[in-house]
């Protein structure tokens, strides 16, 4: 999706592409990256490998590597 709005916000794929790069190698460094990983119907069986990106979840960056709580108190 985000290809996709900077294509639509620029109207140039050579900008969105870029603009992409620019998200994952520039700001998403100084983030912690998680991916949430699922599969899709059409290659479930079919594909060696059928798990796709379904989304990106980049909370700041810890300097210590100790547990994230889930509830705040």
């Amino acid at each position: 999706m985000l290809y996709f709005n900077c294509l639509k916000k620029h109207h140039e794929e050579s900008i969105a592409v870029s603009k992409v790069k620019e998200k994952y190698f520039d700001e998403f460094l100084k983030k912690d990256l998680y991916f949430f990983m699922g599969t899709t119907k059409k290659f479930h069986n079919v594909a060696p490998n059928p798990f796709i990106i379904i989304g990106v979840f980049y909370p700041p960056f810890k300097s210590s590597y100790e547990q994230m709580t889930l509830f705040t108190s």
